[in-house]
């Protein structure tokens, strides 16, 4: 009858209800469960800094409440925006240095979200601010090394991100009066890559992989597929990927644009791009000049070659040209050695190059293992010196000092 419950809606519903008291219960298994996981994996992280609605400003909570609920436009379509930054302590006065914070923040702010087509809810200088306050926060614990044995201080890695909010509706087109979350989270990571490689030199796969469109800013869409290239390049014995320019260059250096399934043409006329999550420069056979792809081979535009290029290459007395990097110099001995520059990465040499098609093909050998050429020595060294500081910046703009945590 029209208006009363079916004996056979409750055979529904209690079950139902129980499962809503256990709900209850699981958000409490869930916080601490939350909070182990992140003590494993994000070691010295005992805070975040997350967009308080309500406060209208960053706060600072313990990271084990920075649940993040499972449905929301950046999860579905990778709408988010992010950055990658590191901290570092100065080895002379013993504060920690934020590198190229300026730089980072305003690419996330000047470059990321328009492209993106939202805004931050907070100002660029207050995001900053942020940082500065979480690492702080966090204390000396964050630049200690995971395993809590090795002495001395590590990097802590920094993660700023600025998205949709959670519970806040789907459809590709978010609503001009959608919600925006920020958050940063810090951690003691030491080396992105394996720290042998700085002495030996990596190995890095081309497979024909290609930035086929513009690369406008850091968004999230763009490493998904990234993350599955880089799992196939170290699956076939490399330690990183790098894509090609949309564009080739044959022999004779003319530039043309191929069918994008012609995998023997990419392997044999590319033009290197950057890695997944890096820039990539090369160094010429007289150890002179660094030559850097230009921007139509549609890489990020990277912070820590922006600072080499613009300050510390000309400290060590190599000049910087942008130019082709192509697969037919580097089979012709026209490059001393080539070089992955990153914020994660550092900067790391590049020793070999394999050519993959269904197997490696060929081979381009620029130096011997553990033989790095001098001047991407020295590049390699004075990055570490001048961000750990031992020596002084070749700009200001390098480090932001962080008050004595």
């Amino acid at each position: 009858m029209a208006g009363k419950t079916a004996i056979t809606d409750f055979v529904v519903i209690i079950p139902l209800m129980a499962r809503y008291i256990e709900g209850e219960k699981h958000l409490e298994e869930t916080l601490a469960e939350s909070t182990a996981r992140a003590e494993k994996y994000f070691p010295g992280a005992r805070f975040v800094s997350v967009y308080s609605h309500k406060e209208r400003q960053m706060v600072i909570v313990p990271i084990g409440y920075a649940m993040s609920p499972r449905f929301g436009h950046a999860v579905d379509y990778g709408s988010g925006v992010f950055e990658g930054s590191s901290a570092v302590v100065n080895e002379r006065t013993g504060k920690p240095g934020i590198i190229l914070l300026s730089e980072r923040n305003a690419r996330l702010f000047r470059r990321s979200l328009p492209a993106r087509g939202y805004t931050a809810p907070i100002p660029e200088e207050e995001f900053g601010q942020a940082m500065i306050d979480l690492i702080k926060a966090n204390g000396m614990g964050l630049f200690r090394h995971p395993d809590n044995k090795t002495p001395g201080f590590v990097r802590a890695y920094i993660r700023p991100s600025i998205h949709p909010a959670f519970l806040s509706g789907f459809g590709i087109s978010m609503r001009p009066d959608y919600p925006i979350d920020a958050a940063i989270i810090a951690w003691a990571w030491p080396d992105y890559l394996n720290p042998t490689l700085m002495q030996r030199g990596g190995v890095c796969a081309v497979t024909g992989l290609t930035r086929s469109f513009p690369i406008t800013g850091k968004h999230a869409s763009n490493y998904g597929a990234a993350a599955m290239d880089g799992a196939l390049a170290r699956k076939i014995g490399a330690d990183e990927l790098l894509y090609l320019a949309p564009y080739l260059i044959d022999k004779d250096g003319h530039r043309y644009f191929p069918d994008p399934n012609d995998l023997t043409a990419k392997l044999r006329d590319g033009v290197i791009a950057d890695g997944p999550g890096e820039e990539c420069v090369a160094l010429t056979a007289d150890q002179k000049t660094l030559v850097y792809a230009p921007m139509r081979v549609n890489r990020l535009g990277g912070t820590v070659l922006q600072y080499i290029i613009d300050h510390l290459a000309k400290n060590i007395g190599l000049d910087c040209v942008e130019g082709d990097i192509s697969l037919h110099d580097l089979t012709a001995g026209k490059y001393a050695g080539l070089a992955m520059v990153g914020n994660a990465v550092k900067v790391t040499p590049i020793r070999r190059i394999d050519l993959y098609n269904g197997g490696v093909t060929q081979q381009i050998e620029l130096f011997a293992e553990g033989k790095i050429p001098e001047n991407l020595e020295s590049l390699r060294v004075r990055w570490e010196q001048e961000t750990r500081g031992l020596i002084d910046p070749s700009h200001p703009s390098l480090l932001t000092e962080v008050p004595r945590v």
